[in-house]
């Protein structure tokens, strides 16, 4: 039988693994804001480095959005084995899971595509 401190400790270090990887989507949409920004910069701007700039972006915000999920997962996961055992922090942990702000929540999601419209907006249309 797994203990309520084994449920923690898995639970924590998959959000140790979900937090690194979204070092790298953080960089990643920097590197896209970079490349939107010269792009809106540039009145010379081809249309190959519009398409190839929008994939990219696109790309990095699905991949922000599945991240996210996952570490939704993650913490749903860690509750539904906490209430499992009958451990009294299955019900706090709960108001995470429930929660609007809750890791993968729509708020998250929102802010993703918010992010993805900038990007968008700065690679095409004209300054």
């Amino acid at each position: 039988m797994t203990s309520e401190y084994e449920i923690f400790s898995i639970m924590h270090m998959g959000f140790i693994q979900n937090a690194m990887y979204f070092v790298g989507f953080v960089l990643f949409t920097w590197l896209g804001f970079r490349m939107a920004n010269n792009i809106y910069n540039n009145p010379d701007s081809n249309m190959l480095g519009r398409v190839l700039t929008s994939a990219f972006v696109v790309l990095v915000a699905l991949s922000m959005y599945n991240l996210q999920q996952i570490g939704g997962a993650i913490l749903g996961t860690a509750v539904m084995q906490l209430g499992d055992i009958g451990a009294g922090s299955a019900e706090r942990m709960q108001q995470y899971v429930d929660s609007p702000l809750r890791v993968g929540g729509t708020l998250q999601t929102v802010f993703v595509v918010l992010i993805l419209v900038f990007q968008l907006a700065l690679t095409w249309t004209k300054k």
